[in-house]
């Protein structure tokens, strides 16, 4: 357990479990929690955050809204089935929820997973977007689910005492705020999400499942001693380890792995053994290697005849230097990425006449946050039909069981999908930054231009 610096809490007020849920939030915001040091017990108590006013205001504002959404629903009386159990999902995109505007294809991959076997479930899929709410089976979309089970599993009685409950902490908070402003980390959590999440029987949620993207911190449920449910955290995503750097002493944005101990996890999903061998060196929670993760799977009914010759996928540098600082993961690394395959397709064109197509399929859909530079490159490779962009909607599965080979940036998880179909997959970088790859990495990690044309002619040419 992280340290607690009583000399921001008021003994008695807070219970331990959202003083769990501050300290994490605050560790989160402070310097150590990006740190290339292997360091696995750290204190924050002295680094505490300096919340903003600004930022204060928006939480206060946001609690003033979410009171009067529960006391509009004191006065609704659909009520869900008390038999059924409930599985909670939270932190995910609308893209890995929704595809093609239905929830099918996450209900095929929670099927697929064993994680609805059972006929007595809801399952709510937690989504910050106010128009998408959607429906499919026994999963639903809601914009927040405490109060989604305020409203339909609480009888106006239970109702009415838990909002009376809501207002008299957010009085209490408001008492606090001027001596410890950093609280307004917690006011959601603390005047609404436990008032709900105490009242519900324990014995109806059946399973808790985030992602990496609540890596810092879990929802505050998962904090919940008396909530018995087993929780997940599914990887949706390989590339989550640090990266075997030459130089490791150098200054990188690198997340801090002693958040790995003080989660409140009881399994891990991730795509493999190498990232379940890093995970078990800083937690004590079970790591199960369950192969690819994508919230999908593959489209059986898809009927799309595309054959990629050379399919590629990069990861779309930022331009926040305190992210690619020292790093591989900048405009010049990924820039060379792609020209040092161009020239090894147009060598291979020119001397066995082919006309072989590259396809690209970016990481994260390009925006004002990445990469001029790299964003101009693109443009003028696809202007002259040297690259084509594929639509970052494409199921992975489908769209690489229909490619003749698959290079990917490291560590991309698109090359793990590509071994699992029997592709030929590697992942690509020629710079002088990394270390060269371990011996069980060789088949799959090639580091120089030469290296990869020949792996390109080999599995383009000679394997025909």
């Amino acid at each position: 357990m992280i340290p607690l610096n009583y000399s921001d809490c008021v003994s008695g007020l807070f219970s331990k479990e959202i003083q769990n849920l501050l300290n994490k939030k605050n560790f989160s915001k402070s310097k150590n929690f990006i740190s290339s040091k292997k360091e696995t017990n750290l204190s924050i108590n002295s680094q505490t955050y300096n919340l903003g006013k600004l930022e204060a205001v928006k939480n206060y504002l946001i609690c003033g809204f979410l009171l009067s959404a529960y006391f509009i629903n004191i006065f609704k009386f659909s009520q869900r089935d008390k038999n059924k159990k409930l599985i909670l999902i939270y932190s995910l995109t609308k893209e890995q929820a929704i595809r093609h505007g239905s929830l099918k294809s996450i209900h095929s991959f929670l099927n697929s997973r064993g994680v609805t076997n059972k006929s007595n479930l809801v399952v709510l899929i937690e989504i910050r977007k106010i128009f998408l709410r959607k429906k499919y089976k026994m999963l639903q979309t809601t914009l927040d689910i405490p109060l989604n089970i305020y409203a339909n599993d609480f009888s106006m009685k239970s109702k009415i005492i838990c909002w009376l409950k809501m207002c008299k902490r957010f009085l209490n908070i408001i008492n606090l705020q001027c001596k410890h402003k950093r609280l307004s980390l917690i006011l959601k959590e603390f005047i609404f999400d436990e008032v709900v999440y105490s009242a519900l029987n324990s014995d109806r949620f059946d399973k808790l499942i985030t992602t990496q993207s609540n890596l810092a911190f879990q929802p505050l449920i998962f904090e919940l001693k008396k909530v018995r449910a087993k929780k997940i955290m599914i990887w949706y995503s390989s590339n989550s380890m640090p990266i075997r750097y030459k130089n490791s002493n150098l200054q990188r944005y690198e997340i801090n792995p002693s958040i790995y101990k003080n989660m409140s996890i009881d399994e891990h999903w991730v795509w493999t053994k190498e990232h379940k061998i890093y995970l078990e060196r800083y937690c004590t929670a079970k790591v199960l290697v369950k192969q690819s993760l994508m919230f999908y799977i593959a489209d059986k009914s898809s009927k799309s005849t595309l054959i990629c010759d050379v399919l590629i996928f990069d990861v779309t540098p930022r331009n926040d230097t305190d992210i690619t600082r020292n790093s591989i993961y900048t405009a010049e690394h990924m820039t060379q990425f792609i020209s040092d395959i161009l020239l090894c397709i147009k060598k291979l064109n020119e001397k066995y006449g082919s006309n072989t197509k590259v396809f690209l399929k970016h990481k994260r859909r390009i925006t004002q946050h990445h990469s001029l530079e790299y964003s101009r490159f693109i443009k003028d490779k696809i202007r002259i039909n040297e690259i084509h962009i594929l639509d970052s909607n494409e199921n992975l599965y489908n769209l690489i069981s229909k490619s003749k080979l698959i290079i990917g940036f490291p560590f991309t998880s698109p090359v793990i999908i590509g071994k699992e179909l029997n592709k030929p997959s590697i992942f690509y970088c020629s710079s002088g930054l990394l270390k060269l790859a371990h011996k069980n990495q060789k088949n799959s990690f090639i580091q120089n231009r030469k290296l990869l044309y020949k792996f390109i002619e080999e599995k383009l040419v000679n394997s025909n």
